[in-house]
């Protein structure tokens, strides 16, 4: 996916910066390889976000009053949790980072829409 963390989080501060221009990072812990972060939305969506160099491990899951709603990652293999039915699995290709921030955006928008 990524030949580096900090290639990882470059990518992904941009992304932040173009969708989600007002939310801010908070790391819950990163290592050498490893990378575990939460990207607070307002104050009470977030999407916690975990990247893994040495294994590939990824996960990316929006959540709403501590229920997620939505998310990509690839436990075992890549799959998406669709915001229909987010408990569900649905295999996938691996996606581009963009096109998950993109879809997470989507659901957020659809989200302030309805309130």
């Amino acid at each position: 996916m990524f030949a580096s963390l900090e290639v990882f989080l470059n990518e992904l501060h941009l992304l932040k910066d173009e969708f989600f221009p007002k939310a801010r990072f908070e790391i819950t812990y990163s290592r050498i390889n490893k990378v575990s972060l939460r990207l607070l939305i307002d104050i009470a969506v977030f999407v916690d976000i975990y990247f893994n160099v040495e294994s590939s491990r990824f996960d990316f899951t929006l959540i709403k009053g501590g229920r997620r709603l939505f998310g990509y990652d690839n436990l075992k293999s890549w799959h998406y949790h669709p915001v229909e039915n987010p408990d569900s699995h649905v295999n996938c290709d691996q996606p581009a980072l963009r096109l998950i921030v993109e879809e997470t955006a989507r659901v957020v928008n659809s989200l302030k829409a309805a309130e």
